[in-house]
């Protein structure tokens, strides 16, 4: 296994490295730009339906998610507060004053969602009488948005495969599709976003035709071990220190977004320091009682290819990691509303060991104008524009 990774490490690097048969000069064709009028056309690897306000298992699902429903405020790209059904919101004495449209609807939803006390002293004015600091973050996620109120987009029809949803005579079209098979219509002009196949980053970088379509965001997620009670906290602690984190980066967020050793530094971790972790953890290897610890094997197909590089590092180092059993489970933590607390509150009270930050990359057409993509997978397509017919040269 070992020898399976350096092989593709060594050919990762060579692909970076522009190697080619031929330095002659190609012939590129430029990605086609004509699509029909007035449809936005997005492939997802995870179409869910039928669909609920709630928490987002999947960056996929957050997007079907926000053009959906009609969440109480918003964040824009940048990850700034901006209105949704609320217009303004004031933090008080005793918690915080909202204006909103369909005020009843929300305070009720809010009463039953929440144990938080909540009036209504005007018509359009709810009071959350509950001191939050990060509550109109809060209230970004559409698990608030009252049901009965009409989203951003309107739905025009939805199945397992497919949801059109509309605004203002522009549709976007949902597609579930494989991540080939998306690529392939992308390529052909009959899809508008495709999501970026498994391990394919590097070569769309190195595809002229593909290459200005890439777009590359990291994002407010984690890739984390989860271990069950009853594996010993030694134990643990030992697969922590042994991760190999340098071949996870490699090869499954190709070095778009770095190792992570904590969910409190997002930044690059100390080399130097993983090197003197591995050292210490294999002098306590021998010494730890011999459990065989059973990874689960992920449904999602990046998930599954992770635990199996974590997998036989761990073995390779003498340690009883298989898959296949509940001790432990590789998961994509990912933070509900864009500020780090999110992400630290969803992972109390778990048994976690941080791998990698996330990186999603997407190919955009350049049919669209304003697509931005946030740092938690959301693209507002309210936002995103159909260029017009290009001019006959």
């Amino acid at each position: 296994m070992r020898r399976r990774r350096a092989a593709a490490l060594t050919a990762l690097a060579l692909a970076a490295a522009g190697c080619s048969s031929s330095s002659a000069p190609r012939h590129v064709a430029a990605l086609p730009t004509g699509g029909p009028p007035s449809v936005i056309r997005v492939g997802l690897a995870d179409l869910p339906w039928p669909i609920v306000p709630g928490p987002a298992a999947t960056r996929d699902e957050l997007v079907v998610q926000r053009a959906l429903f009609a969440s109480l405020l918003r964040t824009d790209a940048a990850g700034r507060l901006r209105p949704g059904l609320c217009t303004s919101w004031r933090e008080t004495a005793t918690g915080w004053r909202l204006r909103c449209r369909h005020a009843g609807a929300i305070a009720s939803n809010l009463r039953r969602q929440t144990a938080w006390r909540v009036s209504m002293p005007e018509e359009h004015t709810v009071l959350v009488h509950r001191k939050l600091a990060n509550l109109p973050w809060l209230l970004t996620q559409p698990v608030f948005a009252p049901p009965g109120v009409p989203g951003p987009f309107r739905l025009i029809s939805a199945s397992r495969r497919r949801i059109v949803a509309e605004r203002d005579g522009v549709r976007v079209a949902f597609l579930k599709l494989a991540p080939f098979a998306a690529l392939q219509r992308f390529r052909v002009g009959k899809l508008d976003e495709a999501p970026v196949p498994l391990g394919d980053i590097r070569a769309t970088k190195l595809d002229p035709q593909l290459a200005p379509a890439l777009r590359v965001r990291r994002l407010l997620a984690v890739d984390a071990i989860t271990f069950s009670q009853q594996v010993p906290l030694a134990l643990r602690q030992v697969y922590d220190d042994s991760a190999d984190r340098a071949d996870y980066q490699a090869l499954v967020p190709e070095f778009e977004a770095p190792p992570a050793e904590s969910l409190g530094e997002r930044g690059q971790p100390s080399a130097a320091k993983a090197a003197v972790a591995l050292r210490d953890a294999r002098k306590r290897i021998p010494g730890l009682p011999k459990v065989a610890v059973r990874f689960a094997q992920p449904a999602d197909p990046t998930l599954a290819y992770g635990t199996s590089l974590l997998v036989a590092a761990w073995r390779d180092l003498g340690l009883g990691a298989v898959v296949g059993g509940d001790d432990a489970r590789l998961e994509r933590l990912a933070a509900s509303y864009p500020r780090d607390s999110a992400l630290t509150a969803a992972a109390e009270s778990r048994h976690l060991v941080p791998i990698a930050w996330v990186a999603d990359a997407r190919l955009v057409s350049p049919r669209l104008r304003g697509w931005r993509e946030d740092e938690l997978g959301n693209v507002d397509y309210s936002r995103v524009r159909l260029r017009g017919p290009s001019r006959s040269r």
